[in-house]
């Protein structure tokens, strides 16, 4: 099922066959040029999943969705210059569920928001079950589509719930990097286990009490990771 979308880009040569390209796959697309269009829009509509570029001329992408994060779950797509590395890893670190290099295929920028939606919306379609589990303190909750830590929400976005709950699923399994990427993100990536790292520390920082010392979301050395109780 179509939703609405948000695509954010300064470049108009880009921003509009981008729209009329997505618009074509039945989705409605509210267009903007500047991080603060984009910071109004998402204040004053519900949006399903955001295009963001990394180069606005007003606030530069990543530090608009470390905004965005602060107050708003839908997914994000960054877009990044090809060669910006460094770009791709610090968004994913700031709260990107995933990045597209330009230039970008226009098949493969509908298929990633084909997946990002999908997956949102699988794990919103579990609400009503009561999927529920439980790790001692940590409890990874389905309903909320969050994690709670003592009780309190740990406000993960939608990649970093999809992961916690693929390993809380195989609760105390070691599961390999390549497995668990492909599982999540849906495809082979060439930072795909730097991505995976990345996403593995922000969920550190928000459901350990030390992210560099953690209890539950363990490293298996040389092979994946694993999800425990605090007492295992």
């Amino acid at each position: 099922m179509p939703g609405k979308l948000l695509l954010v880009e300064d470049d108009r040569f880009i921003l509009n066959p981008l729209g009329r390209l997505l618009g074509l796959q039945g989705y409605h697309c509210t267009l903007v040029v500047t991080a603060e269009e984009a910071w109004r829009a998402l204040e004053s509509e519900a949006f399903d999943l955001m295009l963001l570029d990394i180069g606005l001329p007003d606030l530069d992408g990543v530090s608009l969705c470390r905004r965005i994060r602060t107050k708003h779950r839908l997914p994000i797509i960054m877009l990044t210059a090809r060669d910006a590395a460094m770009d791709k890893m610090i968004g994913l670190e700031v709260g990107a569920d995933d990045y597209i290099t330009k230039p970008f295929d226009p098949q493969e920028v509908v298929a990633r928001v084909r997946a990002q939606l999908r997956r949102s919306r699988e794990y919103s379609a579990e609400a009503g079950t009561k999927n529920q589990i439980a790790l001692g303190r940590l409890v990874v909750d389905a309903d909320a589509h969050d994690a709670f830590l003592d009780g309190q929400p740990a406000h993960l976005t939608a990649r970093e719930f999809d992961l916690l709950s693929l390993l809380a699923r195989h609760r105390g399994r070691s599961l390999e990097r390549g497995w668990l990427f492909e599982q999540v993100w849906g495809y082979d990536a060439e930072l795909g286990i730097k991505t995976l790292a990345v996403t593995i520390r922000r969920l550190r920082c928000k459901i350990e009490d030390n992210p560099d010392d953690p209890k539950y979301l363990l490293t298996v050395r040389g092979y994946g990771y694993k999800l425990v109780g605090a007492s295992e």
